[in-house]
């Protein structure tokens, strides 16, 4: 299993974040306002922030630091992103989002080099359900913190595992993700966790046939049961749906996954960073359009 996580830690995708003409003085190189990025699959696209204000710093036409006036955010097709979803998780929604999202994953993937595409841009408001980009260095810190104190109730029954770390232990935590440092992270995580789990922390995302999306949180309890993912179809599907095992896939750390696979398994091996296990669902269709670069 530990090669299993391992694996899953370092996974990566390539990144390309173009910066809106906005943020630069007239005048500005045009390679600039676009950045390549090698990113892992667990981690926040807000922890880049100080890697992109450092490369465009010379040539921004406000000053981030004292102007309290902009918001930030990402975008993707003109489509605000969440920063506060692991990237790979963003990935994985984008793909479901797609018009051209063939019957199979793993055939939509076969031979391709897919590149998510993003855009950072600023507003006098943020778009509603988007947490803004803000200058602090804690503010990622402490959602992530946040995060593992849902995660740690849900398991337990309480969240005495997280909050009983040391400070040096919760700095260690936080570090391991920053260094990416897997040993530290595993050391750290498995004082929360625990063998037999309560509840399984996990989120859905939903990608509907009409390209409608939509997250669900269900409660999926463990006492004496072992439930697969066919198990918990009806906590998962609204029943107006018309979306059922039968005509969805699931994807996982950016693999297909199948319905039989226990859901205790598949969290101890699959979950994100933040203590939570990431599903996207999506609608086969029946095209073979190629899948374009995200």
């Amino acid at each position: 299993m530990d090669e299993v996580k391992r694996l899953v830690w370092n996974g990566e995708l390539n990144v390309l974040v173009s910066i809106d003409p906005s943020f630069l003085m007239k005048g500005s190189p045009r390679e600039i306002a676009v950045l390549r990025i090698r990113v892992p699959r667990e981690t926040y696209l807000i922890n880049y922030m100080p890697f992109i204000w450092k490369k465009i710093k010379n040539f921004l036409s406000f000053d981030p630091l004292n102007d309290n006036e902009k918001y930030f955010w990402f975008e993707h097709n003109k489509i605000p992103i969440s920063w506060n979803y692991p990237v790979g998780v963003l990935f994985d929604g984008l793909l479901g989002r797609s018009s051209t999202f063939a019957t199979t994953f793993e055939d939509q993937l076969k031979d391709e080099i897919t590149i998510l595409r993003i855009r950072l841009v600023m507003g006098d408001s943020p778009p509603p359900t988007i947490i803004p980009i803000t200058i602090s260095k804690t503010q990622v810190e402490k959602y992530w913190f946040h995060q593992w104190k849902q995660v740690c109730f849900i398991l337990n029954g309480s969240s005495k595992g997280i909050m009983s770390l040391s400070v040096n232990e919760s700095r260690k935590f936080w570090s391991s993700i920053i260094t990416r440092n897997f040993h530290d992270f595993i050391e750290i995580s498995s004082k929360i966790s625990t063998s037999r789990p309560r509840h399984i922390p996990i989120i859905v995302q939903i990608f509907k046939a009409s390209g409608i999306s939509r997250i669900s949180q269900p409660t999926i309890r463990m006492t004496g049961v072992n439930p697969t993912l066919k198990d918990i179809e009806e906590d998962v599907f609204n029943t107006d749906e018309g979306m059922s095992a039968n005509n969805c896939i699931v994807i996982c750390q950016g693999i297909e996954i199948p319905w039989e696979i226990v859901l205790c398994d598949l969290y101890f091996k699959l979950r994100s960073f933040d203590g939570f296990l990431y599903i996207t669902l999506v609608s086969i269709k029946n095209n073979d359009k190629a899948l374009p670069e995200l």
